[in-house]
């Protein structure tokens, strides 16, 4: 997870930081640029329709959304053409919590163990899996190929 401070927000308190994402996120049209960019690429021009407003209000939308690290500017690539003014959303969870301090708001993956799961996969080459559904568990076969640091990694919880 990460906070909601944005590449270059390292400075003010920690509720400097969550107002400003707190007031954002009460506002319909910020929500929706979220929900709309999700998992996808989105232009201004595709938003602006999808949100019944116009392209300017859309562009302010995502500064704020982009100041807080909530969206990212990217190249959406389509029939060989390259548009820019295309964003995604960077995040696919949000949450609240209540500190000491009064409300922290974290930014971050939506399902944890599957995407530690997916850095592994992409880490390690798996040469077998197996299920057993009696007894209900995973015996999976890695080839390490000779990289000490998941050798470091894995001595930690072989027995």
């Amino acid at each position: 997870m990460f906070t909601t401070s944005g590449p270059s927000d390292n400075k003010g308190s920690e509720a400097d930081r969550t107002a400003p994402l707190l007031d954002v996120l009460g506002d319909d049209v910020a929500r929706e640029i979220l929900r709309l960019g999700n998992g996808q690429v989105m232009t201004v021009e595709t938003l602006a329709e999808h949100c019944n407003v116009s392209e300017a209000t859309v562009y302010r939308r995502l500064r704020q959304l982009h100041d807080l690290g909530l969206v990212e500017k990217c190249a959406q690539f389509e029939a060989g053409v390259v548009t820019q003014g295309a964003y995604r959303t960077t995040m696919d969870s949000l949450a609240i919590r209540m500190t000491e301090n009064g409300l922290s708001v974290e930014t971050g993956p939506q399902d944890e163990l599957a995407e530690a799961v997916e850095t592994v996969r992409n880490a390690i080459d798996i040469d077998a899996v197996n299920y057993d559904p009696k007894a209900d568990t995973v015996q999976i076969t890695i080839r390490l190929d000779g990289d000490d640091r998941l050798k470091a990694c894995l001595g930690r919880y072989l027995k």
